[in-house]
Parts: C-alpha cells; structure tokens; sequence
C-alpha cells in the first residue's frame, strides 16, 4: 500500500495520469464501472465548483441587497436570500459528497496520511455549520426563537449562531495539530523510497555525503512556503495543470482506440 500512496502523491504530473488510469471506480448512477481518470475529473470539477459558486454568491447577495431586493429575514419568493441559500446548499453538498465518495474509493491507496481524520477536522467544521443553519433556519421560520426582554433581534440572527461556531472550533483547533501531523514531514522521518524518489519530499539535500546535510525546502521558518500560500498563480497553475493532464489523457486514449493494438 505505501507503493501506491507514493505513486499517487507523486509530483510527477506523467505518474498521476497513469496511477487513475489503471483504476477500474464503481459508478453510483450506471451501477457498472469507470476508468479512474473519468472519476478523478467528476471529482475535481463537482469540489472545485463550491469556492466558485460561494464567490458568485457573495457578489449577488452584495448587489440585490443594495437593490433592496434581498433581505436578512425574507421568506417571501421575491427575495433573492431564498435563492442564495439553496443555491448555496445544493453546492456545499456536492463538494462533500464527492470528497467523501473520492476517500471511500481510493482509502487503500491513502491509509498512511490518514485522510479521514484530515477530512474530518476540516469538513466537520463546514458540516456542523451547514446543519446549524438549517436549523436557525427552521427556528426563525417557525417562530421558536424571537426577540424578549433578554434576547435581541441581532442576538437571534447573528450573535448565537457566531458564538456556537466560535465555541466549536476550539476543540478542532486542537485536532487540527494530531490530524495534520508533521512528523512525516521531518527531516529525521524523511526516507528515500525503493525507487530513488523522497517519500514526502520535505526536504532537500538528503544525498549521501552531502555536505550541508538535509534542509528543508520552506527555507528559514518555512518562509518559502508562506509566501507560496499568498501566491494567487498557485492556484492558477494547479488548476491549469490539472486540466492540462485530462486533456492529454483523452487524447492518449483517443489515439489508442484509432490505432488499437494487433490481437495477438
């Protein structure tokens, strides 16, 4: 298994390509099978959906509410706040599923970096706040939580739901630092594998003999990797390089089923 979570953590772009390929994922709607690759694109399109969806959002709520068209408390069908929400809703769901659905197929391929605990410190968090939404919500519709003598229009709406979120990231906080250990990353846990390539690739000149010994990439403090974070054209460059890999994988598997090879 540590053979093949090597193989699909591996930075070279030709490896990860070839490691979805050779995947045969059960399909959920056709009750049949799909290549990996297939699977991985539906997965990164339906995850990559939501912080572009959330960010549409965010630019229609600001505009209809200066058009005086979306309201904090609207019900009514005229208000646009209806819409944002569900529309919201429908594609948190989708990113959750499919990263769910995306570990139940390949966790034998990832059981080393623990991608469970690392999905849910994450995700819980988004889960949690999805639900509690839902449920103020059902409060506010219903009439359940209203304003009194001790509890305040402001309170209801926004003081008690941010003052659960807060409450409730404090323990996952904690779990945050157990689930995203970095202890593999060090560079006393740092090894070579069978095949010459860095396990984690945390760190540089781990050559026999090298003089400066092993260093960790991220320079000084990780100050590399924090100005790698702030790097907009990071994000731009995986996106592009990801949709760089399915497309010359399709044609890869154009060109073999134009020119097969002879039945032997």
């Amino acid at each position: 298994m540590a053979r093949h979570a090597l193989r699909y953590s591996d930075p070279n772009q030709q490896v990860k390509p070839e490691f979805f390929a050779s995947l045969r994922v059960p399909n959920t709607y056709t009750k049949g099978t799909s290549d990996g690759l297939s699977f991985l694109k539906r997965t990164w399109i339906s995850v990559l959906q939501y912080p572009i969806v959330a960010f549409i959002l965010a630019i229609v709520q600001s505009v209809t509410q200066a058009q005086g068209t979306y309201c904090l408390e609207g019900k009514g069908a005229h208000f646009s706040k209806i819409y944002i929400t569900v529309i919201n809703i429908i594609s948190l769901y989708m990113a959750i599923f499919n990263i769910i659905r995306f570990h139940k197929h390949l966790k034998s391929y990832m059981g080393e970096n623990k991608p469970m605990q690392k999905l849910i410190a994450f995700k819980m968090v988004v889960g949690l706040e999805f639900l509690e939404q839902i449920i103020f919500m059902i409060l506010d519709a219903t009439n359940t939580l209203k304003p009194s003598a001790t509890l305040s229009y402001a309170d209801i709406i926004i003081g008690i739901p941010t003052m659960i979120i807060c409450l409730q990231v404090v323990p996952f906080a904690f779990f945050f630092f157990h689930a995203f250990n970095l202890k593999p990353y060090t560079k006393a846990n740092t090894t070579r594998a069978s095949d010459g390539s860095q396990q984690y690739l945390a760190v540089d000149g781990n050559e026999a003999g090298s003089p400066l010994g092993k260093r960790y990439k991220g320079g000084p403090l990780g100050i590399y990797a924090w100005i790698e974070l702030f790097n907009p054209g990071e994000l731009y460059h995986s996106i592009r390089n990801t949709w760089r890999m399915f497309r010359e994988a399709k044609m890869g598997k154009s060109e073999m089923n134009l020119n097969p090879e002879p039945y032997a």
